[in-house]
């Protein structure tokens, strides 16, 4: 019975052993598979990190790259606005007149030594005065003599001396004149004979040629509206003298069309000229249409001429430019128009726009090469201006050779420095400046070469400053008629000037029927 149990007992304990060794392998085969799924998730999580990594740092680029474009196109506009903060009269073409009211005043260059002396005339210095009347050019003697004695108040008083204080002055005499033109009977023949009624008389009444010149010259000259010329005539002559707009108008256009025959002549002597200086600007015709005002002289005869369109059908329309010889030099500002094949004239460039240029460079990028190129310009152009105080009217060509020498070298440098410079708004400009001081050489240095052409254009552009004033009191014109007109006076009056003829007695002749021709003011300058 006990073996029995015992056999039981060990059967139970082989089964067991046998449960206990299947368990083992069974443990250790889910051990090993565990190992596996933990190798694998392992080797998951990794490529997860990878993948998440990869696409992390993906996406974060593609931000960082967005926001680095957004960031430079910032800097880049932030350097552009800086770079027209900086645009004034000094860096550019744009006028003085338009500099910004809360910037510094722009520094003017002249010839002018800096001292520590004040303004104004100095100790010693003498006095500027209107110098007293002779006896027999006094008009009128106003005596002022006191009333009673001031201690005693006693009316016998006896001039013992007299203190003398003459006053020039001027008043407006209205003057009435009636002209009585006479029709006469011949005692001998029996024929009537009329005396001709002058053209600027047809109308019983009519304002004389002292009004037309007094108003054409606030109009044209003063860039008085027609209805303040209008009250400033008004209130001058108490009320005695009142013209109406229209009226204005008129004698404005008469005097225009009067003078097509000068301005033709004129425009005749300016295709002899030997230098000749021409530039434009715009202006504006009725509210919205943008026009072209453009004026040449060669110092002494003065032409302007308006158009709607800023092109070469403008400019030959003029008729100046296509009929010069090859031996006349064109002074101008770089306008391409200049170098086309239908012109044959030598073009010289206009070095004050050129400064300018490069004065805003150096500010805007600090490369040296615009500075040392600004210096060696004035530089050159102090030399030049000390050689013609002294009766020497060129460079010794070694002198002359040193100085485009030079010249050539600081270009060289320029395309080095601006080639690493990054901002595009400015290295545009500094790129098309080196191009031009390359291919235009012989152009912006003509005045180098040749001491009978000017620095600058500032001649003509003087001419047109009057224009540009004009444009910001009245705006526009109201026709491109109308802008002709002026385009013809101002021709005529600046013409006439520079002969030495007051603009008011041109105005006078012209209103008389008889306006100078150039002929006569030839004539007046060679007697």
């Amino acid at each position: 019975m006990a073996e029995t149990s015992l056999g039981r007992l060990q059967k139970q304990v082989d089964t067991l052993s046998k449960k206990v060794v299947r368990l083992q392998d069974n443990l250790e085969y889910q051990k090993e598979e565990k190992r596996k799924i933990q190798r694998e998730y392992d080797k998951l999580k990794n490529e997860f990190e990878d993948i998440v990594k990869k696409v992390v740092t993906k996406a974060v680029n593609e931000v960082k790259k967005e926001y680095e474009e957004i960031i430079k196109q910032k800097d880049q506009r932030i350097f552009e606005l800086e770079c027209r903060l900086n645009i004034n009269s000094d860096t550019s073409s744009l006028p003085s007149s338009k500099n910004p009211l809360d910037k510094p005043k722009t520094e003017i260059q002249n010839s002018r030594e800096k001292t520590n002396r004040s303004k104004g005339g100095q100790k010693n210095h003498p006095k500027h005065k209107l110098p007293k009347f002779k006896d027999e050019e006094i008009t009128k003697v106003i005596p002022h003599t006191p009333k009673t004695c001031p201690y005693c108040n006693s009316d016998n008083l006896t001039i013992i001396d007299i203190a003398q204080r003459d006053v020039l002055d001027f008043e407006i005499i209205i003057k009435k004149e009636r002209n009585e033109f006479a029709t006469c009977k011949c005692n001998k023949c029996g024929k009537v004979t009329k005396e001709k009624i002058p053209e600027n008389m047809h109308a019983e009444n009519q304002y004389g040629n002292g009004v037309k010149t007094f108003l054409i010259s606030l109009y044209n000259y003063g860039f008085v509206s027609y209805n303040r010329c209008r009250h400033l005539i008004y209130g001058l002559t108490n009320g005695e003298i009142n013209p109406s707009e229209g009226y204005m108008v008129k004698i404005q256009k008469k005097a225009g069309i009067k003078l097509k025959n000068f301005v033709f002549d004129v425009s005749e002597m300016l295709k002899q000229s030997k230098l000749l200086h021409w530039d434009d600007t715009v202006v504006r015709i009725g509210e919205k249409e943008k026009a072209c005002f453009r004026a040449y002289t060669d110092k002494m005869f003065v032409l302007f001429k308006a158009h709607m369109a800023k092109n070469t059908e403008g400019m030959d329309e003029d008729g100046i430019l296509q009929n010069l010889t090859s031996n006349t030099i064109v002074m101008h500002d770089h306008l391409l128009h200049n170098y086309c094949d239908d012109y044959s004239y030598q073009n010289a460039e206009c070095n004050a726009h050129v400064a300018r240029k490069l004065k805003g460079i150096t500010i805007n990028t600090k490369h040296k090469w615009s500075d040392d190129m600004q210096k060696l310009l004035l530089t050159t152009l102090a030399k030049r201006n000390e050689y013609i105080s002294k009766k020497i009217m060129s460079f010794e060509p070694k002198e002359l050779k040193k100085i485009l020498d030079e010249y050539d070298k600081i270009v060289n440098v320029g395309f080095i420095e601006y080639k690493e410079f990054k901002h595009k708004y400015e290295f545009e400009n500094e790129e098309n400046l080196l191009e031009f001081f390359r291919d235009y050489k012989d152009n912006i240095t003509f005045w180098m070469r040749d001491f009978s052409v000017p620095y600058s254009n500032n001649l003509v552009e003087s001419l047109l400053r009057m224009i540009k004033t004009k444009m910001k009191i009245s705006m526009q014109f109201q026709t491109l008629e109308h802008a002709r007109y002026f385009a013809n006076i101002r021709s005529y009056v600046e013409t006439c000037g520079n002969f030495g003829i007051s603009k008011t007695v041109a105005l006078n002749r012209l209103f008389d029927g008889e306006p100078y021709s150039v002929q006569e003011l030839l004539q007046l300058k060679n007697s």
